[in-house]
């Protein structure tokens, strides 16, 4: 039978040697269009008019595609186009391949129907540790078939090169070429622990403290940085660690203050929260994936829990239910 080798805009079609034909064919997939056309109305007039082209278009093509073939597709009488044995073979496998396309294609939209499969899964570690890791055991239990994989974000991955298929990015500019929708933003606040703001008097001012920020530029980073500078002039930094979980990790062994995400920092009853910053709003959380998953049900499955644990823990990541 016929085999395609490749679907680019020239396929490689392997043929029966045999007869004159030529085993391997360069061959543009429009030689087919044009040949089934004359097939199915028995004339090159009735064919243009189908293909909206000029008869003698057709007529080219045709003569052309039995060139390569090396065979007559059809037979030429003053009572028009009769279709050849070979024409005959060649129609006989033209829709065998393009029932077996349209197989591959109902099987991959099958699968994307399906709640099955590996969803990949980018996103700060802070938010998946304080967030989403206590709430996907729901997830697994209604929809067993899926496979998540988790992320962290400072991998820098490419979501356009679908390197990730969801992101929750913490971000003022979302990419143009993704689509999805801001979910809420995330308060931060100055916090030490409590024995470190004890012993050092820092409740009052905290502008002398030893602190701890993030190294590497970047939207929570910047944000972070400039309310420490707004709100603590002179204050100076002594450690720089990009992760928050880091970060936190730091102020628990009492090596200076840094400023957290609410959400991790008031979860915790070694901290204590300064009262100099109240709970200040950062960027946004955007929910994004490539549009070519937005048909994915194991995808979209993912994004609506996704939206409704962000929603239901809005008061934590925002300060206002403090643990």
């Amino acid at each position: 039978m016929a085999n395609v080798a490749s679907l680019g805009g020239f396929q490689t079609f392997h043929l029966p040697t045999g007869n004159g034909a030529r085993g391997d064919l360069q061959m543009d997939w429009d030689d087919f269009k044009y040949f089934t056309a004359v097939a199915n109305t028995g004339s090159v007039r009735a064919a243009a008019q189908q293909l909206s082209v000029h008869a003698s278009t057709v007529t080219r093509r045709i003569d052309q595609f039995e060139q390569r073939l090396g065979v007559h597709l059809f037979n030429r009488s003053p009572r028009g186009l009769t279709i050849t044995p070979e024409g005959a073979e060649v129609i006989q496998r033209v829709d065998k391949i393009a029932d077996e396309l349209g197989d591959i294609e109902t099987q991959l939209r099958g699968r994307d129907e399906r709640l099955v499969g590996h969803v990949r899964l980018t996103l700060p570690d802070v938010l998946a540790q304080s967030v989403l890791l206590a709430e996907l055991g729901r997830f697994n239990d209604d929809y067993p078939g899926i496979e998540i994989e988790l992320l962290v974000d400072e991998q820098g991955l490419d979501m356009v090169r679908r390197e990730a298929d969801i992101a929750i990015s913490p971000t003022n500019n979302p990419p143009d070429s993704l689509i999805g929708r801001p979910m809420t933003r995330f308060a931060v606040a100055a916090y030490g622990s409590n024995r470190y703001i004890a012993e050092h008097e820092l409740d009052v001012d905290a502008s002398s403290a030893k602190w701890i920020e993030a190294g590497t530029p970047g939207p929570v980073a910047d944000f972070a940085r400039g309310l420490r500078e707004d709100r603590y002039p002179g204050s100076k930094v002594y450690l720089r660690c990009d992760s928050a979980m880091m970060q936190h990790a730091a102020v628990r062994a009492e090596l200076g203050l840094a400023i957290l995400p609410c959400v991790l920092g008031d979860q915790d009853s070694d901290l204590t929260r300064l009262r100099q910053i109240e709970p200040t709003p950062g960027p946004m959380i955007w929910l994004l994936t490539h549009p070519d998953l937005r048909s994915a049900q194991r995808v979209h499955v993912l994004i609506e829990f996704i939206r409704g644990v962000f929603s239901d823990n809005n008061d934590l990541l925002m300060g206002v239910a403090k643990v």
